[in-house]
This record gives C-alpha cells, sequence and structure tokens, in this order.
C-alpha cells in the first residue's frame, strides 16, 4: 500500500499535466488560427488600396462683388489619403487636407488669416499603365471648413463651405509596384468665406488650385 498511493499520485499528476498541455496548445493554435484569419481579412479588405501623403501648394483666384474685390496670400500645405479600386480603371480616394493662408478684403485693414481644413471623397477613373505612369482623373465634394486662427483671425467665426473637388494626375512606380511617387493637380470650386459678416460678403465662386506631389504605399 506504500508504494501503491505514491504511484497513483504520480499518475494523477502527470495526467493533469497532460491536460493542461493540451488545453495551452488548443489555445495557441486556435489563437495563431484567428490571427491567420484577421490577417487573411484584412488583407482582402485592404486589397488593390492604397495609402499616401503628399504636399501641395495653394493658389486662389481672385473674385470681386458688391464693390468688395477678395484676395488670398499663397501657402503650401500637406494631405493624407486613402484609395481603393474596384476595378483596374474604376475606384475612390477618401482625404483629409491641411493648410493656412489669410482672405483680403477692400475696405478691410488687416486680412483674415484662417486654418483651411478640406474633408474630400472623389471618384476616380484610372487608366492603363504606359512607359511605367499609370494616369488617373476624378471628381467629388468636399467639406472645407475656414477656422480663423487665434492671432490674425480678427475674431471671426469659423465658416464651412461645399466644394466640387477635381483631380487629374499620374502614379510612378519605384522600384516595385508597392511604392510610388504621385504627381497631380487638384482643384476646388466653391463659394469665397465671408465668416457671416456683411462686410466681407462678395457672394462669388472661386477655384482653388493645388500642385500636389506625394508617395504611396499600395497594398
Amino acid at each position: 500500500m506504500s508504494l501503491e498511493v505514491p504511484a497513483l499520485f504520480m499518475v494523477e499528476m502527470f495526467l493533469r499535466r497532460q491536460r493542461a498541455l493540451s488545453f495551452v496548445l488548443a489555445v495557441l493554435t486556435f489563437g495563431g488560427l484567428g490571427g491567420a484569419a484577421r490577417a487573411q481579412v484584412a488583407q482582402q479588405v485592404l486589397r488593390n488600396s492604397d495609402v499616401s501623403l503628399s504636399a501641395f501648394g495653394q493658389f486662389s483666384s481672385d473674385v470681386s462683388s458688391n464693390g468688395i474685390q477678395q484676395t488670398t496670400t499663397k501657402s503650401l500645405g500637406g494631405q493624407a489619403a486613402f484609395r481603393h479600386s474596384y476595378h483596374w480603371w474604376l475606384g475612390y480616394e477618401a482625404s483629409y487636407g491641411y493648410t493656412r493662408y489669410a482672405e483680403r478684403y477692400t475696405g478691410q485693414v488687416f486680412s483674415y488669416q484662417h486654418n483651411a481644413h478640406e474633408f474630400g471623397g472623389t471618384y476616380l477613373v484610372q487608366g492603363p499603365h504606359a512607359l511605367g505612369l499609370q494616369p488617373f482623373g476624378g471628381v467629388g465634394v468636399s467639406a472645407l471648413i475656414f477656422s480663423p486662427s487665434l492671432n490674425g483671425g480678427q475674431h471671426a467665426e469659423w465658416q464651412g463651405r461645399t466644394a466640387v473637388n477635381f483631380t487629374v494626375g499620374i502614379n510612378h512606380p519605384l522600384l516595385t509596384n508597392h511604392i510610388g511617387v504621385r504627381l497631380q493637380y487638384r482643384g476646388l470650386y466653391y463659394k469665397a468665406p465671408d465668416f457671416g459678416q456683411v462686410a466681407l460678403k462678395t457672394n462669388s465662386f472661386r477655384i482653388t488650385s493645388e500642385p500636389t506631389v506625394g508617395v504611396y504605399l499600395k497594398f
């Protein structure tokens, strides 16, 4: 009996360890399968998609009406964008752009400096690759927010505008199809901001031109 009890105890401990080891292996196996499944889903979602970072110059046209001439300063800005292609020739882009510049109005001693935010959605048409270049063009809608700065904004209220955006450009892969350079012209057509003040109201529409250069990463 003195030898039988320790033997049974050792067998029970061995079985417990085996069950614990089996449980750990099962968790690791299912966890690995779950991670692989999530990675596969992410790969499927991001397939035919790319992200990009770009820099642009801002050049807005002058407008004049109601005895008021409205001009702007030039500026540099940045844009982040996500693109997805349904087909090789058709897709869409969601983007955010930022820059800061000033509005000048006749009759006003000081200019109105503001932060300009653009949230855009654009349908894209893409051409076939030729000589290492892929042309594209698109049109869409943007929400513009003009937010006067603390210093230079003349304590004006922020104002939103709806804009039509349009673009044309080329993609040029570098060494691999997953990384490349993007050159494009972007335009915005919208009603010039007046910050809700009658003395600044021209009721005119203008075009903001944004020559853009950036890099993209394709999944």
